[in-house]
Formats: C-alpha cells, sequence, structure tokens
C-alpha cells in the first residue's frame, strides 16, 4: 500500500509562522439549560435570513423549541437536513443553497461533521455563522478550522479560517441527553490536548517554548486534571440524563476551554501523533474504524503518545479511565486484527509526519509505541 502523509498532513511552514493570527475562539459563548428557546434573538444579532442546516437526529432534539424564537425574533429561514460528511462538494451546493435563497446568517445544528461543514461554507461566502452542538463530543464548534472528508468519509485535510465563528450556543438540557458516549469521546479529544501539546518529550516549560505554547500546555493541564477528576462523574449523570454542575464543568471545558488551548496554538499543533492516527484510520482502515468516534481513536492514539512522549508511568492510569467510561483501548478494540501489518501501515504514515524527527532514533521510539495499543 502506498503511503503519502501529505494527505492528511497539515503542511507547516516555519517561515509563515508570525504571521498566523490568534483568534480565541467564538465572538459569543452561552451555555445555559435553556439556550434554544431564546436562540432566535441571538441569530439575530447576526442575520434577518437564516439558512438553517442539521443532522436528523440533531434537529429533532432541538427544533421544537427552537422554532419559536424564530417567530419572536422575527427572523426568516430557510431549513435543510444532512446527514453526510463535510465534503468539498458538499460545501460548494451549500454555499449555492444559501446564495439562492438570500439568506443572510448560517446556523449549524449537530455534531462535528456539521460544525465542520458550516464553517467552510461561511467562511467561503463571508457570512456569519451561529453553531449549536448536540454533543460535547469535540470542541468543532469553537474551533476556527474545518476537517475535510471524501462523500464516502475518508479525511483528506484541513481548511483554516481567518476568523472566529460569530457565536456558539450550547443548551444544558440537549446535552444532559445526548448518548453517554458522545461525552466519553469528547472528555477524551480534550484530554488529548495536554498529551500531544507534549509531543516528544514529558513536559512544556518556559525556558525551552513560547509563551503561547507554554500557556496553552498550562491551560490544557488544568482541563486533563479537571476531566480526570470529575469526568468520570459527568458520563455517570449523563447516563441517568441529568443536568449537573459537574456535567455543566465538563461540556465548558470539552468545548470552550479545549476551543481556547487551539487558539492559543493557532489551531496548528495542539495536536499531534494521536490525532494522526485517528486520520490514518480514517484513511487507510476505514470500513474498519467507521462506526468509531473520533474521540475514540484519538484517546487510543494517546496511550502510544504517552510512551512516545517518555511519560509511561501515566499509561496504565488512562487505560483504567478509559476502561470505566466503556472507551477502546487498543487497535482491536477499534475494529483491527492488531496485525504487524496493518501496524506497519499506520507507522509508515505516522513517521513522515512532523510530529517524529527524521531520525532512526525517533522513528524506533514510533515504533515502539505503537506498540502500546496492540
Amino acid at each position: 500500500m502506498k503511503i503519502e502523509a501529505s494527505v492528511i498532513d497539515i503542511k507547516w511552514e516555519k517561515n509563515m509562522e508570525k504571521y498566523i493570527s490568534y483568534r480565541f475562539g467564538a465572538g459569543r459563548y452561552i451555555q445555559e439549560p435553556e439556550v434554544l428557546e431564546n436562540s432566535g434573538t441571538e441569530i439575530a444579532r447576526f442575520g434577518k435570513r437564516a439558512y438553517i442546516i442539521g443532522g436528523p437526529n440533531a434537529m429533532n432534539a432541538v427544533w421544537k423549541r427552537m422554532e419559536p424564537s424564530f417567530d419572536k425574533a422575527q427572523i426568516a429561514y430557510e431549513k435543510e437536513i444532512y446527514a453526510g460528511f463535510p465534503s468539498y462538494k458538499k460545501i460548494e451546493i451549500l454555499k449555492k443553497s444559501i446564495t439562492d435563497k438570500q439568506c443572510d446568517v448560517l446556523v449549524g445544528i449537530g455534531g462535528g461533521r456539521i460544525m465542520d461543514l458550516t464553517k467552510a461554507a461561511a467562511d467561503q461566502l463571508s457570512i456569519p455563522i451561529v453553531l449549536i452542538p448536540t454533543s460535547a463530543a469535540t470542541c468543532a464548534s469553537f474551533s476556527p478550522l474545518s476537517v475535510i472528508y471524501t462523500d464516502e468519509g475518508k479525511c483528506v485535510g484541513y481548511l483554516h479560517f481567518d476568523y472566529e465563528v460569530n457565536a456558539v450556543l450550547v443548551d444544558e438540557k440537549v446535552m444532559s441527553e445526548q448518548p453517554p458516549r458522545l461525552l466519553a469521546a469528547g472528555i477524551m479529544d480534550a484530554m488529548a490536548k495536554y498529551i500531544e501539546i507534549a509531543n516528544g518529550k514529558p513536559k512544556i516549560t518556559l525556558e525551552t517554548d513560547n509563551i503561547s505554547k507554554y500557556s496553552a500546555y498550562r491551560m490544557a493541564e488544568d482541563i486533563y486534571n479537571i476531566l480526570e477528576k470529575y469526568g468520570k462523574q459527568a458520563y455517570l449523570d449523563v447516563c441517568e440524563k441529568k443536568n449537573t454542575e459537574t456535567v455543566h464543568n465538563v461540556i465548558f471545558c470539552n468545548i470552550a476551554l479545549t476551543g481556547i488551548v487551539s487558539a492559543l496554538m493557532r489551531a496548528r499543533r495542539q495536536t499531534a501523533i494521536a490525532h494522526k492516527l485517528y486520520e490514518s484510520m480514517r484513511t487507510y482502515y476505514f470500513k474498519e474504524s467507521i462506526n468509531y468516534l473520533h474521540g475514540e481513536i484519538v484517546a487510543t492514539g494517546l496511550i502510544a503518545q504517552l510512551r512516545f512522549n517518555h511519560n509511561t508511568e501515566a499509561i496504565e492510569r488512562l487505560k483504567q479511565y478509559m476502561k470505566e467510561m466503556e472507551m477502546p483501548i487498543n487497535l482491536q478494540d477499534l475494529g483491527l486484527q492488531g496485525t504487524e501489518d496493518e501496524v506497519k501501515v499506520l507507522f509508515d504514515v505516522l513517521k513522515q509526519t512532523e510530529f517524529v524527527e527524521d531520525t532512526n532514533e525517533a522513528r524506533e521510539e514510533l515504533a515502539v509505541a505503537l506498540k502500546e495499543i496492540y
């Protein structure tokens, strides 16, 4: 199998680093139990004719509570149900629909795929965007980038945007009723930043790294510690559909605080081997991995990432934490057989990324790290 890391790799130009701006998340962020009932008023800040797009489950979860607020705020709207992937083709189709309907604000409702699709379309049309996530599985609603897939669901790259999302509306009633599996995936995706920012070493210091990376690392460390302490209880609360203070705090960590960490890193290099494992699985083992969530694959990659960081004492504790939320912990749990041939494909991709130095020593460390998950 021919491996082309460039297909899924962000190209990092060192000489352009100083020109990349900091975009600190969302212009407005609201996280309350009755956000949906007031969503029309918030959307009216940005336009008078909304194009609303969401997944079928997401729209079923929110629309009855949202619809009266549009009449109250005197907003016209067009509505579309979409269950596919954020592909370049779909972005163009969505842009045409928005233009044809003469809408002046885009509203995305659902999970990470809808968030990524709507961010890309709004950016290219230069119109405001309001995002309403219905799960806390990722920080996609908060971050100024989109992951792009083929129509079939294979990861093909990223789009980075010049501006922040205009508003993120998080309804805590919806969040407390999300499948617990989604919350668990989001917890691990949020915890990943602390481990991945340190890529290749046990920790980040101000003496060896710049202030923005150091700040992101320290904030990510706080998020990691909070989620390690309270994440399981939030997971159990959501299992019972309880909207508790613990659920509130964990959702805030998953979406807002993790999004700010990404912003401090300018949406670059806040991820490393664990996220590259996700992209590789989606590209080279698509059929095997399609039923697993982004955060579940990333979480498995974190075990290898810890070994690559020489932070081996944390591995067993992380595995146990993941087991308590019924998460996969190795490649076999993600649908692979765990054979040497499968691991070699992943190794050949990962060794070409910017997260593994072009040395025999670094490649050997990567090989050892991958042994932790098969």
